[in-house]
């Protein structure tokens, strides 16, 4: 039986974390957005993927293209 695609997804993004040395670590850009963001009213919290992803293409690891 196969994986549901989120994981497979999952699966795929901590691979290349992991090749690239890239952690889930909220830096202090990320720190700064995430309070940005609460003081206009809206609330986002990334997952450890989601996080992945972000700090996958600020190494440059990712494109933009590459996250849609």
């Amino acid at each position: 039986m196969t994986k549901p695609a989120t994981q497979s997804v999952a699966s795929e993004v901590r691979k290349l974390a992991r090749a690239h040395k890239v952690t889930a670590e909220r830096d202090s850009v990320s720190r700064m957005a995430q309070c940005i963001t609460s003081l206009s009213g809206d609330t986002i919290i990334l997952d450890t993927v989601e996080q992945l992803l972000v700090n996958l293409k600020r190494k440059g690891v990712m494109t933009t293209s590459d996250l849609l």
